[in-house]
Order: C-alpha cells, then sequence, then structure tokens
C-alpha cells in the first residue's frame, strides 16, 4: 500500500474511531446521577399544619405529614405547594441520616401548587449538588421517580414511561395547566419528589390519578417549574395570568360560515368578554382568535405543542408573566387583524390556603367572612350588579345554643345579605355595624329574605357565659381586634 494512502488510511480509521467513542460514550455532563448524589439532593420534608374549617374557626387541630423534595440552584429546595399548605413548622431530613434541618417557605404558588424551600443552617449544602432541570420528554420515554413515600424512611425509586402529555386540572387549586402522565407508582409522600430523564430533571411529582386507575401519575413538567422561577426572580410572585374570556371551541363547519371563516381559518369563538378587565379594551364578543403568539389555533381549541402532538392553546398563555402583552390574531365580523391584551389580571383558585379564618362569635352566632370570587361576567351583567363593591361574603356557620338564639338553634350555613336593612361590602363594614348599633334588635336577613333577630343587650349580657360554656377561648379573629380599637376611640 502506497505510503500516503496508508497515512490517509489510518488517520481516517482513527478519526472514525474517536467519533464512534465519542457516540458510544456520553459526556459528564449526560451521565446519570449517582445513587450518592441522589440520596444527598432529594429530601424528606416533614410538616406540621394545621387545619381549620368555618365550622368552629376557633379550633386547630395539628396535622403532621411529609412528603418529598430536591436542591436546586441557589442553595433552595423545590416542592409542592400542597406539601407545606397551612404549615406551622417544616423540616428537612436527607436519606440515612437522623438530623433534620429547619426550613422556611419562600415562595409558594398555590395555583401551580408549586413551593421553594430555605434552609435556615445552610451548611446543609455543603453535601448535594442542584439537581438539572431538563425539556419537555418525549412519548414513551422511560423515567425514573424518586422520593419517600409512607412506610419507610429511605429514599424510594420507581420506574415508569411517558404516558402523555396534557392540558388538565391540578387537584390542589382546580386550575388547568401542561402536566406529564406517567405510569411509574406514585403513593402519598411522593409529592415533591423529582422525575428523572437521562439524568435530568423532567418534572416534579404532582398527584396521583384516583383510585379506579391504577398506576397513573401526574408530574409538573419543567417548562412550567422554570416558568414559576422566573415568576420569583425579582423577590415576588405575581402569580400566572388570567385569560379574561370565555370561548368556544368551532367544530361545527355552520358556526365557522356563520362566523364567516374560510376553509383555511380555524380558531375559537369568543362567547363572552368578562367585564372590568383590559380584554374589554382588546377583545369582543364573537371575535374569532386564530392565532396566539403566532401559533395556528385549530378547531378544537389546540396549538402544535411538537411536530406530533397538540395542547390547548392556553398553555401559551400561561408562559406569560402578569404584566407581559399577549399577541392575537382574530377574526372580527370576518376581516382579519391582530391585537395586543394586557396580562394586567392574575388567575384565581376558589381554593384558600395559608391563610387564618375571618370570624367573631356574637349572640352565639359564629360568623365567618369569605372572600367574594368575581367570575366573568358580561358588561351589563356587571352594570346590573348592585353588589360590584362587594369583597366580602358573611355567613352564620353554626350557632352555640343559648337563651339569646332560641329559634335558630338549628341554623347554619346562612349566608347574610343585609344587617338592619342595609347591604355591606367587606367584613369591616359588617363588624363596625354589628358592634356601633344601638337599636335593641339586630335584624340580619338573607337572601331569600329569612330574618334572623338578635336581641343586643341580651347578646352582649350572655358573650362571656356562652364562651365559657363552649370552652371557646377566642371570640373573633386577629383582624377584628384592630377594629375594636378603632370603635373604642369614637
Amino acid at each position: 500500500m502506497p505510503t500516503l494512502f496508508r497515512t490517509l488510511y489510518r488517520s481516517s480509521r482513527y478519526l472514525l474511531t474517536a467519533v464512534l467513542l465519542f457516540i458510544t460514550f456520553p459526556t459528564m455532563a449526560d451521565e446519570p446521577p449517582s445513587q450518592d448524589m441522589l440520596e444527598n439532593s432529594i429530601v424528606k420534608i416533614y410538616v406540621t399544619s394545621k387545619a381549620q374549617t368555618s365550622y368552629s374557626p376557633w379550633n386547630a387541630d395539628s396535622i403532621a405529614s411529609s412528603g418529598s423534595g430536591f436542591i436546586i440552584e441557589g442553595k433552595r429546595i423545590l416542592t409542592n405547594a400542597h406539601v407545606v399548605a397551612d404549615h406551622i413548622f417544616v423540616e428537612i431530613q436527607r436519606d440515612g441520616t437522623p438530623k433534620r434541618y429547619q426550613a422556611t417557605v419562600e415562595y409558594v404558588s398555590h395555583e401551580m401548587d408549586i413551593a421553594v424551600l430555605k434552609i435556615k443552617d445552610e451548611t446543609f449544602f455543603a453535601k448535594g449538588k442542584p439537581l438539572t432541570l431538563g425539556e419537555l420528554p418525549d412519548i414513551h420515554q422511560e423515567i425514573m421517580v424518586h422520593g419517600f413515600p409512607i412506610g419507610g424512611d429511605t429514599l424510594s425509586t420507581t420506574r415508569g414511561i411517558v404516558s402523555r402529555i396534557e392540558y388538565m386540572p391540578y387537584v390542589h387549586s382546580g386550575l388547568s395547566y401542561q402536566a406529564i402522565q406517567i405510569d411509574a407508582a406514585i403513593n402519598p409522600g411522593n409529592s415533591g419528589g423529582p422525575a428523572i430523564i437521562n439524568g435530568k430533571v423532567a418534572g416534579m411529582v404532582m398527584q396521583k390519578s384516583d383510585e379506579s386507575a391504577e398506576n397513573i401519575g401526574y408530574i409538573i413538567p419543567t417548562v412550567m417549574i422554570n416558568r414559576f422561577l422566573t415568576d420569583i426572580a425579582d423577590g415576588k410572585y405575581d402569580g400566572f395570568p388570567s385569560f379574561s374570556v370565555e370561548i368556544q371551541n368551532l367544530l361545527s363547519p355552520t358556526l365557522k360560515q356563520k362566523y364567516q371563516l374560510n376553509e383555511e381559518q380555524s380558531g375559537v369563538l369568543i362567547s363572552k368578554v368578562c367585564a372590568n378587565t383590559s380584554a374589554e379594551k382588546a377583545l369582543q364578543e364573537n371575535d374569532v382568535i386564530t392565532h396566539i403568539d403566532g401559533k395556528n389555533i385549530d378547531d378544537d381549541g389546540t396549538a402544535l405543542l411538537t411536530q406530533r402532538k397538540t395542547i390547548n392553546f392556553q398553555h401559551y398563555l400561561d408562559l406569560h408573566q402578569v404584566g407581559d402583552t399577549l399577541t392575537l390574531d382574530i377574526v372580527r365580523n370576518g376581516k382579519p387583524q391582530q391585537v395586543k391584551l394586557l396580562l394586567d389580571k392574575a388567575d384565581e383558585s376558589d381554593y384558600t390556603y395559608d391563610k387564618e379564618p375571618r370570624y367573631v362569635i356574637y349572640g352565639g352566632f359564629v360568623f365567618v367572612a369569605s372572600d367574594v370570587y368575581e367570575g366573568c361576567q358580561t358588561r351589563e351583567d356587571y352594570d346590573e350588579r348592585k353588589d360590584k363593591d362587594k369583597k366580602d361574603d358573611i355567613s352564620i356557620t353554626q350557632v352555640l345554643a343559648a337563651s339569646g338564639n332560641l329559634g335558630f338553634h338549628d341554623l347554619s350555613s346562612l349566608s347574610i345579605k343585609k344587617l338592619n336593612g342595609e347591604r355591606f361590602n367587606t367584613f369591616e363594614e359588617f363588624y363596625k355595624r354589628l358592634r356601633s348599633s344601638t337599636t335593641p334588635f339586630i335584624i340580619l336577613e338573607d337572601y331569600s329574605g329569612y330574618e334572623v333577630a338578635i336581641d343586643r343587650k341580651l347578646a352582649d349580657s350572655e358573650h362571656d357565659d356562652i364562651m365559657e360554656q363552649y370552652s371557646i377561648h377566642k371570640d373573633r379573629s386577629k383582624d377584628v381586634a384592630a377594629w375594636d380599637k378603632e370603635l373604642a376611640q369614637k
């Protein structure tokens, strides 16, 4: 073999060998984390929380529970919001060691079911490295779930595959976001643990399916985790933007013809624009939204997620921060145009966490306040409302039987509309009117006209005896005490 040919042959052979080695052996960055690293980076979270009810808001039962979490950048622990909801005390423990470290909840998104914890003793981070957040996985990829399910104190690992990626309600808030379904076994205590693919976190364990479905669990994908971490980067959690319209899919060819869409156009129909929102300035009822941030919306309300998968188009709204501007292509009266929608309102859940009950006991009646949840209303309905400034609902949740409330002992869950014939907007307004009344009787009226009468002098004279008889040590919540001081100064 000629010398030149032999030299080229050897060089190409060495180059081919090097390429094969590079392909065959992964780089250090792609190597899966060792068991030692996982044991030091994945933690068990012990939580003491309180459970309070509107029926007896002065009582707070102590509940012990546990969950999982893992170290992320910035000397922080990532876990689920439901793991630390209504917490009093939080502790962190590594696998294989009895020592526990006290932690605090730094940020929490009950909407997204994500929380970030800080550990007071930062020597904890001398061991363990932050786990790397990966990308959205493919369907059928193998996934490993790590955590501390109940029944043991050591790190548990289960294996499964990615079954589907969908847009669905999160149990903790009832709000819908992107989620990944897996078939790995998930049990109580796994919540907050990482699900790992190829050495990187693909998501955080969130919830399992109901009892009728075996080995179906859901994880929060990293795209949503990163969205949350970006939100809190400025030191404040703003939440997820609200899409202040109600929409209808356009699967009906007849409807598409009515709203003058051609065969190439697709989208969703706006059936209602929520009053008193920025959406009123940009959108109208009967507009058809065809694109969101340049992505085409199909008639079933989905947009492309990957080359082969689609997802509810509102996922692309969720990726925005409150205060961002959303670009929408619409068809209005048959004419295409583009609008900018200011996302200035955060989405809200009906569920309440990490808040003390607001209540007062008077005349044996237990009055409890709750935030008014404002649903989407048309401008016409909103303008006709007489209580558009109402912020709090007040309900009688139970009656502590006494001589001054005879005839009402079986009363519960009564929502109050008026006090002495007048409406009120806030708990503070209700309480101040209740305590400053000088009439012999206080008359409460519900929304159907049912009346409750309180003998004011008898209620005042019996109050201490009622508290003692029912062993109630606190007859009002903290916020009420400040209002008493204002009333005393008048």
